[in-house]
């Protein structure tokens, strides 16, 4: 679909997610937020689907079936000579050799009792991921929920979490900590807190001693920026300059979208990208957008972007000479990834 704006002629596009994979659970849509984190995790053999070929997303998931999720991802085999105090899970039961070594690895606390049939809450779900990837704790809190007052005792686990990026609040202001994590939930965290790992183990995030908080968690918009400057010089074209009061602009794109429910290029709040950009005082209304919404990476959403003509022909546009990016994640952890260019 093309758009006309005044002096110029900007396409402004839209792509809907379109990832592959060798699996297919038959209650799993291409369309679900969590697809792309499901089916990663299926082909790495970290979780599994039923035997109807059902995968379940919305189910909540146990304490124990966390546990395995969680061995898998962290490649545990179970084997040690340590025996955890739980009464409630004995030697034969179904997920004891994974929670006896998340035990022994600090994660789950060696209490009388685990409840491996209780379904695991999100503040639960938060410390044991910090603590199996060896996430550190820092103490900044940048980020608050209303809900999760600095006594609580999940507090330093849910702020850390959400300031990594592996899981976010149900809203802006709150958490949920009692509240049940489903099957797909945890793969997408679990997903997440691998590429967070990956990440840490190639050093692109860093952690700061000092200042006590990781460095480079936000270039996952900002990653998209190299791969579209790479696109244009194989074409000869000039490179964009990251423009920081057009990435300002891009975000509160991306997060109206999720605060109004929608995914389009005319908001319901400030009109078309071109008025969007009036609005908030930039220079030039010759303004250009691509948006996508549930791909997990940014490697990913390039490539689909780039496989799409529309929006291959906007990253290629000669005329650019300014790029803004924004990034934001819903409720449901769906992401929502907005490239505004500009010519000024």
């Amino acid at each position: 679909m093309k758009k006309y704006l005044s002096a110029a002629i900007i396409l402004f596009l839209f792509l809907l997610p379109m990832t592959v994979s060798a699996h297919h659970f038959t209650d799993l849509s291409k369309k679900h937020w969590a697809y792309h984190s499901v089916h990663t995790l299926a082909d790495s053999g970290i979780i599994t689907g039923y035997s109807n070929g059902n995968f379940k997303p919305s189910q909540e998931i146990t304490r124990a079936q966390a546990a395995i999720v969680l061995a898998k991802a962290l490649k545990i085999d179970g084997k040690t000579s340590f025996k955890a105090k739980f009464k409630d899970v004995p030697t034969s039961h179904y997920a004891y050799k994974q929670i006896n070594a998340l035990t022994e690895k600090g994660v789950f606390s060696d209490a009388g009792s685990f409840n491996p049939e209780a379904p695991l809450t999100r503040a639960q779900m938060a410390k044991i991921l910090i603590k199996g990837f060896g996430i550190q704790v820092d103490s900044n809190h940048l980020e608050s929920y209303q809900d999760v007052p600095k006594d609580y005792w999940g507090h330093d686990y849910i702020i850390t979490i959400a300031e990594v990026g592996i899981s976010y609040g149900v809203t802006r202001t709150t958490f949920q900590p009692g509240a049940s994590v489903t099957r797909a939930q945890l793969a997408a965290f679990t997903e997440r807190a691998l590429k967070f790992d990956q990440r840490v183990k190639d050093k692109s995030i860093t952690y700061d001693a000092n200042l006590k908080l990781y460095s480079g968690i936000n270039s996952v918009a900002f990653d998209t920026i190299a791969m579209v400057n790479k696109e244009r010089a194989k074409k000869g074209l000039k490179m964009l300059k990251e423009d920081p009061a057009l990435s300002k602009i891009a975000q509160l794109k991306a997060e109206d979208m999720v605060d109004n429910s929608y995914f389009a290029h005319v908001s319901p709040l400030y009109g078309k990208p071109s008025e969007m950009a009036v609005h908030f005082g930039y220079p030039t209304n010759q303004v250009g957008e691509n948006i996508a919404l549930g791909y997990a990476s940014s490697r990913e959403t390039m490539d689909a972007w780039m496989e799409s003509k529309g929006h291959k022909d906007n990253i290629l546009l000669p005329s650019y000479t300014s790029i803004g990016v924004g990034y934001v994640e819903d409720e449901d952890g769906i992401p929502y990834w907005v490239h505004l260019f500009a010519i000024n």
